[in-house]
């Protein structure tokens, strides 16, 4: 089947958004290190769920803490997949920079400034208005490109996860938390990869779309470390 380029906007608009269940951002971005060797963020508050397996935790309240956790980060890199889609991505956290790169279009953030540019396209200036939908849902996508995190993706939902096991990622022990909510009619099953800070390595959605499923993933590849974002005109 031909996709047209409609189509095709609208599912680069939902990869660059990271998420299938993007929603307003508590924070940012992130905070700590992956490697064992710094572990010098502050403790999360008492009132944190517990991270231990079988424990039952409100998805609210950890993405409010891996919020808090994870904001100080000096930078950090991921990938995710999203519509069958493919992008990577660069966040600055001290500077509010974004770059998100993908095969269908890309998107630098830098402060109150956006870039976007299609496979086919120059640079230009971002603009939602554009004729051109591509560059329009790129251009929509960076003005929430910052809030796009892990945490963020906590933050977009609600009700009890539970702790299911554990798993090691970039040198850090995570504990594996998964749940089911509704969100618009549609049931969407997230699992969360958290270390004992609150720090968010991984995410993983499912949902189905009027019959046709729906995977998302993020996997943070790089953390706490300056990403070079720079303007690209």
């Amino acid at each position: 089947m031909r996709v047209n380029k409609w189509g095709i906007g609208v599912a680069l608009a939902a990869a660059i958004m990271l998420t299938a269940c993007a929603g307003p951002a508590s924070k940012p971005a992130d905070e700590k290190p992956s490697n064992a060797s710094s572990e010098e963020a502050a403790a999360p508050s008492s009132d944190c769920p517990e991270l231990a397996e079988g424990a039952t935790v409100d998805i609210k309240a950890m993405s409010v803490c891996a919020a808090d956790s994870m904001k100080k980060s000096k930078g950090y890199a991921a990938t995710s997949t999203s519509f069958g889609l493919q992008s990577t991505a660069r966040f600055n956290p001290p500077t509010k920079s974004v770059e998100i790169i993908s095969s269908a279009g890309s998107l630098i953030v830098i402060g109150d400034d956006a870039w976007v540019k299609s496979s086919t396209s120059e640079w230009q200036v971002a603009d939602p208005k554009s004729t051109d939908p591509i560059i329009s849902a790129l251009s929509t996508a960076a003005a929430s490109a910052n809030s796009q995190d892990p945490a963020a993706t906590a933050a977009a939902l609600t009700g009890e996860f539970t702790v299911t096991g554990t798993g090691e990622r970039l040198g850090q022990k995570v504990f594996i938390v998964t749940g089911t909510t509704e969100q618009s009619g549609a049931t969407i099953k997230t699992t969360f990869e958290v270390t004992k800070d609150y720090i968010i390595l991984a995410t993983a959605g499912h949902t189905e779309v009027n019959g046709q499923s729906v995977d998302s993933t993020l996997e943070v590849t790089e953390w706490n470390k300056s990403q070079d974002i720079v303007a690209p005109m």
